[in-house]
């Protein structure tokens, strides 16, 4: 049998897995400045990372949403079998009722003629909410999620190991080592990380709009 492997953020302190990430990037403990300016830079990308939803952060923070939508759903059944009138008629003079104690059975009547809406109103906002969970859902899963782990932390740092000069090679330092070091480092899940073929090329397109941005002329 198969004993579960618990993810790296877990079977490791953080500070380990950021030595790993340096040591993979070829940096040692000798280049003190490197060093220094990296640590500021990194801690910036996991700022960033921060912003996405990672396990651990918010646990099952989805399944409790589809939970408070199945709630509202089933609001929704149960005031569909009372009926509109219902709420319109009866709890419309209720509430009425409740807010003016003082007022007689025709006067709170002629009240709820007077407010009488043609809709539900706590429907309405129901039906509503559900239209904006139904969304949320759907911005939240993980194709979006994939998008901002390339937009907060992948091409941050790429650019910032192209300023840094610190290349990569298949033997000493493979690009695939140095990510996976940072994404375990991040604590991000295996599911929204980018391929090795997606990172190759994000760093080929930020390459190429590097290359198409004109030079700045330097004076005579």
């Amino acid at each position: 049998m198969t004993k579960h492997r618990p993810p790296p953020s877990q079977a490791e302190g953080r500070e380990q897995l950021f030595e790993k990430l340096l040591a993979a990037m070829g940096i040692g403990e000798a280049d003190h400045l490197l060093r220094f300016g990296l640590t500021q830079e990194l801690d910036q990308i996991g700022r960033n990372a921060r912003q996405i939803a990672m396990p651990g952060t918010q646990p099952d923070r989805r399944r409790k949403v589809q939970q408070y939508r199945a709630a509202i759903t089933k609001v929704l059944a149960i005031s569909e079998t009372l009926g509109p009138d219902f709420f319109a008629n009866e709890i419309a003079r209720a509430s009425l009722s409740r807010l003016n104690p003082d007022k007689d059975a025709s006067t709170l009547d002629r009240l709820v003629d007077l407010h009488r809406d043609d809709r539900d109103n706590v429907v309405a906002v129901l039906t509503s909410r559900v239209r904006d969970i139904d969304h949320w859902l759907e911005i939240s899963g993980d194709d979006y999620r994939k998008r901002d782990v390339r937009e907060l932390v992948v091409e941050p740092f790429l650019r910032l190991m192209s300023e840094h000069g610190i290349t990569t090679s298949r033997k000493q330092r493979p690009r695939k080592r140095i990510f996976d070091a940072l994404f375990d480092w991040l604590g991000i899940e295996q599911r929204v990380r980018p391929t090795s073929a997606n990172i190759d090329k994000i760093a080929r397109d930020l390459e190429m709009a590097s290359e198409s941005i004109p030079k700045s002329k330097t004076a005579d």
